[in-house]
């Protein structure tokens, strides 16, 4: 297995058990903020699930574009647009080879310089990041029983 491909199925372990974890929080709980300032527990998924495929669309393009974020009135309709975004996410990474990985960047990030695949850590470590938040956040509006982290 190529190292795209490992790379690929690491991250849907977790993309997985971030749909699982949404699947126990009701629409009473999707405008839930734990602070002033913070984004909601939707937000928040939505944001995760629509930046990553932006960091695995580097690796080929180098273009930093905004996702296109869907509005959603419904826990449904975030689970469904997280579902959608973990699509393209997957195609996108299901593109790349090892020499796309491997080739030099033109990052302007000084943690980000080297091999294109930074960008696929980078993704890796803030998907994991915003999945602990939104652990939190679900233990915060009452979620028992939670899925096991990966």
């Amino acid at each position: 297995m190529g190292q795209a491909k490992q790379m690929m199925n690491e991250w849907l372990q977790h993309r997985n058990v971030l749909e699982e974890l949404l699947e126990t929080i009701d629409d009473e709980h999707m405008d839930f903020r734990p602070w002033d300032g913070a984004m909601t527990l939707g937000e928040l998924a939505l944001h995760v699930a629509g930046w990553n495929e932006v960091f695995v669309s580097m690796v080929k393009t180098e273009e930093f574009a905004p996702p296109d974020i869907p509005e959603c009135k419904t826990m449904g309709e975030i689970r469904q647009a997280v579902k959608d975004f973990t699509e393209k996410t997957k195609a996108a990474y299901e593109s790349l080879n090892d020499e796309d990985l491997e080739a030099q960047n033109h990052s302007s990030i000084p943690k980000l310089k080297g091999p294109k695949k930074n960008y696929l850590t980078a993704m890796y470590d803030h998907e994991v990041h915003h999945k602990g938040q939104l652990f939190v956040y679900a233990r915060l509006v009452g979620v028992k029983e939670v899925p096991f982290f990966r």
